[in-house]
């Protein structure tokens, strides 16, 4: 009896299982993504994960639990079946735990003999290391130079490391010296659509953010990075636009440039972050130089044309202070005559139009509509990049008409 029971109980649950397999013929078809016509460019909503890596999309759905990883030069997400304990070839070499190393400090055996007329000792340079070296930071870097990553949060967190670190004098130095990892963090920096986790810090703002970190008040790491920046801009294309370096370096600080027209706020603090890599980089004079030579003061006017609001307030004042403090306020340790140059300045009728509205003589235009705008008092940046700016052009009206005397 209790066979029977069981059996028609067997029964009972197959039935509808056989009728299922009966009645469908086929699996339905996936949800498909077409941007074009042609049936062979579509791809599915939803990623198919197989055993090899392959290209994700950027509108597609990812399920959860695969091997995803990604490619910050170029942008590119892959993703595979995930296997437990399988090791990525790509990241042979790089460190995958987070221990802490002791470093013991050089020991010194005798007392250096300072021969006679040597110059005499300068402080500046000469950075003590920690007693415990990070190996969180070395993993960072070589993430970084890599260029691939397993998850955008490894990314995240390698990012957001080096940003910690790159404040100290030691790490902000040793991130200096490293050519290969400035390369790195320029090219993220310059580069447009950076692809970000959730939640997570823009890439290219988080790379301007260890910048202007290792560079801030470090002058023995500005000194390493003006050792190699010919080299560094001169014919190094970044992998992810083609371009090289010295063309969009300066230039990403412009607003197009960093999505002004979808989220201004966070396309503010992007540019914000930037601008304030330009002002360390440029304390050098050399670098100072190309800065001048290679357009950088119209990348940087083009932050003072954005719409008057509060979201590009703060963008905008850090792109005045650095004309200030560089070009026109002596007391900051501005080196005068460099900047403006001999040209006029426009009327406010030309600097309205798309013709010269970025042309040297109309920063006095732009200037001035920020300062009437803002209802600027004497401490403003506005007002006092204003005067400086008037007294700098009567100067150069006054040389003139010396010359034609």
């Amino acid at each position: 009896m209790r066979a029977v029971i069981l059996g028609i109980i067997a029964c009972i649950f197959a039935a509808p299982s056989l009728a299922h397999d009966s009645n469908s013929t086929k699996a339905p078809e996936p949800d498909l993504i077409c941007h074009t016509s042609n049936p062979a460019e579509c791809y599915p909503r939803i990623f198919q994960p197989t055993d090899e890596f392959q290209t994700v999309h950027d509108d597609q759905e990812l399920p959860n639990g695969l091997h995803v990883r990604l490619n910050i030069w170029t942008g590119q997400k892959e993703a595979k079946i995930n296997v437990p304990g399988e090791t990525d070839p790509s990241l042979e070499g790089l460190p995958v735990d987070r221990a802490v190393v002791m470093v013991d400090p050089e020991q010194q055996s005798h007392v250096p003999i300072i021969p006679k007329g040597a110059p005499e000792y300068e402080s500046v340079g000469v950075v003590k290391g920690p007693q415990h070296g990070s190996v969180a930071f070395t993993e960072g870097l070589k993430m970084l130079k890599s260029g691939v990553v397993t998850t955008g949060q490894a990314l995240d967190d390698a990012l957001e490391t080096l940003e910690d670190l790159s404040h100290d004098m030691y790490y902000g130095l040793k991130i200096a010296e490293d050519s290969e990892a400035v390369q790195a963090l320029l090219c993220l920096m310059s580069r447009l659509g950076t692809p970000t986790t959730d939640g997570a810090v823009p890439h290219d703002q988080q790379a301007a953010a260890i910048l202007a970190g290792a560079l801030q008040n470090n002058p023995t790491a500005l000194k390493e990075v003006a050792g190699v920046w010919p080299r560094l801009l001169m014919d190094f294309k970044c992998p992810s636009t083609g371009e090289p370096l010295h063309r969009t370096i300066y230039s990403s600080v412009e607003p197009s440039r960093n999505g002004d027209g979808t989220d201004a706020q966070q396309a503010a603090a992007r540019v914000k972050s930037k601008v304030a890599v330009m002002n360390g980089l440029i304390k050098e004079s050399s670098i100072r130089a190309r800065f001048l030579n290679d357009g950088g003061m119209v990348s940087l006017l083009k932050v003072l044309m954005t719409p008057q609001d509060k979201t590009w307030a703060g963008a905008q004042r850090k792109a005045g202070q650095l004309v200030l403090d560089n070009f026109l306020d002596e007391e900051m340790g501005a080196v005068l005559g460099q900047w403006p140059s001999s040209s006029s300045k426009l009327s406010d009728k030309q600097c309205q139009t798309e013709e010269h509205e970025t042309a040297e003589g109309c920063w006095d235009y732009h200037v001035a509509r920020i300062m009437k705008s803002s209802r600027a008092g004497k401490g403003d940046w506005s007002r006092q990049l204003n005067d400086k700016l008037a007294t700098v052009r009567n100067r150069q009206n006054k040389e003139r008409e010396h010359e034609d005397l």
